[in-house]
Formats: structure tokens, C-alpha cells, sequence
């Protein structure tokens, strides 16, 4: 107990039952009375003590505690007791009884029935073949920075992107440093003309933090854009990452110009990560004429589908020309700082085998367009032509198979209702595809390649996983393998509603059209 400890340590009280207490004297000033007075008050400051049954302790926190455990006659009374103190060294237990301490046995059988929460497994990779990359639209990040520095993801990344800092010079960063980081970064004002009218405007600014120990290379334009940018390079692996804010105030058209000026400077052909809020939301059926143009240029939103702020919008994006689905590990991180969720990826720079996503002499297309006859001098060997129907026959066809020719675009159309009506379109043209000539078998041999190059096609490579049609079918529409499930699933509808026009076309492979939907 208290006393106990203190007759351990006064000589006065050693050996016997009693505690020393000093009298203490207070001298109140009376200046309320027109006689002014003194009166001293002399007491001993005894604080109150007092005792309650554990039930009704229940739920209060106290900084000291005697507790006596000899009367414990319930589970759960101990754990109760014992949780009402801040500290251990505020806890004096007397009379201890450990027969007493036990669980309710129901509780315990119940607690054994649940299922054991699985931990979600962690996006950022610690091999060093990985770059874990951290982005946020941060909404300044000097009223932030407590609340940023804390958050638990922050000292796993390697590369830290900020959008919308707020800063209005460089001479505030100072106090923003991160221990083991260095920080770079670029204000609204420096990052356009000043005859611009974002110029003189409050907010924008971009910046990146970096471990210590990566070596980059920060990339200027040789000119002066009106863009809120940074553009580095991490030296060992030759990656160039861009982060990039474009404000809602700035046209769309001005900031693909100079966007689109500035890949060119540091050349396409780099392996790029264009990272940052550039106001448009993937996830709406408006116009995207951002990510129309950066997808003709090779580029896929990793984060396309995903909302990234309160408003389940997604504006947030991180595009990518070289990066494969089995490089990377990507998600959205919750935040209660900003309107905007942070973006985390971690990404396989060290795969030699990726190469950017250029499409050869059709960079700057957004449209492509096959004649409907086509005459050539070049000789085309033949092909044998193997269908193979579920993994399970394979027929060899003797005829070659007619070609039809269309006009392809990327415009921003419907999914669905552009799906049924090329769908309707192709039916239409059943027979005028017909009537198309067949290429002519001669003995000179080409390649595959030369062969589809000799009519303007061109060898791409289709992730196999048992929807590899339907990813080559998105890819020829939009340039990219992002729909194929809504290509799947448009297919299956229009099998379903005309099921008797496929019918004659089902063999004893699946006997009905039900089997061969299903």
C-alpha cells in the first residue's frame, strides 16, 4: 500500500503504524471588505480516499488503485478491476487470489468458434525489385503535414507524390522535411507564365518526396510550359515518373498540348509512370479526352476503375506504357485529411522483359481506318488455321476465312449500345462479306508478321487467361484490353436473346445452346 511504502522510507514512521503528513499554511489576501485583511489558513492536505464495489467501477479511469481480490466471485471480475488504472505503477493490489482470475467458458467456446481475421496482405513489396510509389492530392501540405507524416504508409514507400501542396515558395519547405527523405518541389507560381491566368491563382503545386538512398535525375523541359509538373528519373532502372496537377480552371485542350510536348521532349519511348489528379473522372460518361489521347499514346490508367475521393469520383490516376498486370500491386488508401484517398503502387522495375506500349506509326492516331479492297504485289503464303473449340476438338479448315474490313475509332461512346450496333452492322453484312476475294496462296515465304504488316495489321500480345478473345476483340475497338468484360457479358446477352439464329451452329460438343452459354 501507499503507507506501507512510505514507513519503508521515513525514518520517523519506520516500525510503526502510523504516516507523516505536513501541515501546510495559505494566506488569503480579503481585499473585497474596505478594511483590508490577511487570513492565513493552516491545514493538512489529506485528499479523500473511497472505496466502490467492481461492478459499479465500472467504466471509470482512475490514476491510483488498491484493489482486494479475495472476494472475486465472478469471471471477469479481475479483468474489470485490473482495467481501471492508467498505469502500472498506479496499481497496488492486496489479498491476491489467482484462482480468482478466470473466463466465462461460453465466452471462451464462442471466441474459439470464430473465424481468425486474415490481415489484408500488403501492397508495398519489399524486394528490391520493386519501386513502392505513394500518391495523394494532398490539399496543403502545411496545414497536413502532422497528419501526413503519421500515416501508416508513408515510410514504406519509396517514392512519395504530392499534388495541390498550397506552398507559395520554396522557402517553406524547410519544415516539411521527412527523416530519410529528400523533398523536391514546384510552386503554381513558377509553374506558369506570368501572363497566364493560373498565374496569379492561390492553391496547385506539386511535390516528391524520395528515400535518400535512390539516385534520380530531375528532367526540365527545355522550354518554359504552362504545366504543374515534375518530371525525374530513377537512374537505376532508367524509370521516368511525372507528377503532374491539372487544375479544373485549365482547359483540357491546353494541358494535353503541353502534356503532350513534354513526352515528346523526353522521349515516349521511356519506360513512364504519369502520376496525379488531372480533374477528369474515369468512372462518368462524359467526354475523356485526356484519357482518349494517353491510351494513343500507349498509356493505361492502372487505378482506371477504381473511385479515389469521398465523392466516389476518380480523378486520381496513375497511367503506365510499360507496366504488365503481373508487375504490379496496386490500391486505394483511406485518409481523413483530404477529400482524396491516397493511390499506393508497387511496381516491378526490374523486369527487363517489358517494353513500352508504342504503337508502331500510329502514336498520334486516334483513329484507324482499313480500306475495303486492298490490292498488293506482296506474296502471302498460306496459313494453316486451327480452331480450337473449348480446348477440346480441333477441325483444320480448308477455306480461308473472308475478311471484314471496317472503320475503327476511340470516341467516347457507349459500351453497350456501340457493341449491338456493330453486332447489327456485321449481321447486315453477311453477305457482301462474302463476296470478298481470298487472298491468293503463293509458295514465297513470309513471316506472320509480314504477312499481317503487308495489310496493315500488326502482332499484339493478349494476356491468356481463358478471355484472351475477348481482350483481342477490346483491343481492336478501343486500343486497349479494359472491356473485356463488358464485351464477355454483352456476347452472352445477345446469344441469350437469339438463341434460335445459333442453334444450327451447336455440334455435340454441347448438344443445346443452354450448354454451350453456359
Amino acid at each position: 500500500t501507499i503507507g506501507r511504502l512510505h514507513r519503508v522510507s521515513c525514518s520517523h514512521c519506520h516500525g510503526r503504524d502510523t504516516i507523516c503528513v505536513t501541515r501546510e499554511s495559505d494566506i488569503i489576501d480579503r481585499q473585497d471588505f474596505v478594511l483590508q485583511s490577511k487570513k492565513a489558513v493552516k491545514q493538512f492536505p489529506l485528499h479523500l480516499s473511497w472505496a466502490m464495489t467492481i461492478h459499479k467501477a465500472q467504466g471509470i479511469t482512475v490514476d491510483q488503485v488498491v484493489i482486494s481480490t479475495k472476494d472475486l466471485f465472478g469471471s471477469g471480475m479481475g479483468y474489470t478491476a485490473l482495467s481501471r488504472v492508467r498505469t502500472l505503477e498506479g496499481l497496488f493490489i492486496i489479498d491476491l487470489y489467482f484462482e480468482k482470475f478466470y473466463c466465462n467458458e461460453n465466452v471462451d467456446r464462442v471466441l474459439s468458434q470464430m473465424k481468425e481475421m486474415k490481415r489484408k496482405p500488403s501492397i508495398f513489396q519489399e524486394s528490391s525489385n520493386f519501386l513502392n510509389i505513394f500518391f495523394h492530392n494532398i490539399e496543403g501540405l502545411k496545414c497536413n503535414f502532422h497528419a501526413f507524416r503519421q500515416h501508416h504508409l508513408i515510410r514504406k514507400a519509396d517514392v512519395i507524390c504530392l499534388a495541390e501542396t498550397w506552398l507559395k515558395n520554396n522557402n517553406e519547405i524547410d519544415k516539411l522535411e521527412l527523416d530519410g527523405y529528400k523533398l523536391l518541389h514546384k510552386t503554381r507560381l513558377s509553374s506558369f507564365e506570368s501572363n497566364h491566368p493560373l498565374h496569379s491563382q492561390k492553391g496547385g503545386g506539386v511535390a516528391i518526396y524520395f528515400r535518400k538512398e535512390i539516385s534520380i535525375k530531375k528532367i526540365d523541359s527545355c522550354k518554359h510550359l504552362n504545366l504543374e509538373y515534375i518530371t525525374f528519373e530513377v537512374e537505376k532502372n532508367s524509370t521516368t515518373i511525372i507528377i503532374c496537377y491539372r487544375s479544373p480552371q485549365q482547359s483540357k485542350n491546353e494541358f494535353l498540348i503541353n502534356l503532350t510536348e513534354h513526352l515528346e521532349q523526353i522521349s515516349i519511348q521511356k519506360h513512364i509512370l504519369l502520376i496525379g489528379d488531372l480533374n477528369e473522372d474515369t468512372l462518368s460518361n462524359k467526354s475523356k479526352p485526356i484519357e482518349i489521347k494517353l491510351q494513343s499514346l500507349g498509356f493505361t490508367n492502372i487505378f482506371k476503375r477504381l473511385p479515389t475521393t469521398n465523392s466516389l469520383s476518380s480523378i486520381d490516376c496513375i497511367y503506365s506504357n510499360f507496366i504488365s498486370n503481373k508487375d504490379q500491386y496496386y490500391d486505394v488508401a483511406g485518409t481523413y485529411y483530404s477529400f482524396h484517398d491516397a493511390l499506393i503502387l508497387s511496381v516491378n522495375i526490374e523486369n527487363g522483359k517489358s517494353k513500352p506500349n508504342i504503337e508502331n506509326e500510329l502514336i498520334n492516331e486516334i483513329t484507324m481506318e482499313t480500306n475495303n479492297s486492298f490490292q498488293t504485289s506482296s506474296e502471302v503464303v498460306k496459313i494453316s488455321k486451327q480452331i480450337n473449340k473449348r480446348k477440346e476438338i480441333s477441325r483444320k479448315r480448308t477455306n480461308n476465312q473472308p475478311l471484314k474490313r471496317t472503320k475503327i475509332t476511340t470516341n467516347d461512346i457507349s459500351t453497350n449500345s456501340g457493341l449491338k450496333e456493330k453486332q447489327l452492322l456485321f449481321l447486315r453484312n453477311v453477305d457482301k462479306t462474302m463476296d470478298i476475294n481470298s487472298l491468293e496462296y503463293l509458295s514465297n515465304t513470309l513471316s506472320l508478321i509480314d504477312q499481317l504488316a503487308t495489310i496493315g495489321l500488326k502482332k499484339i500480345n493478349i494476356l491468356g487467361d481463358g478471355n484472351c478473345f475477348f481482350r483481342a476483340i477490346s483491343h481492336q475497338l478501343y486500343r486497349h484490353e479494359n472491356d473485356h468484360l463488358n464485351i464477355r457479358s454483352e456476347t452472352i446477352s445477345y446469344l441469350i436473346s437469339n438463341k434460335k439464329d445459333f442453334e444450327p451452329f451447336i455440334d455435340e460438343t454441347d448438344s443445346t445452346i443452354e450448354n454451350y452459354i453456359e
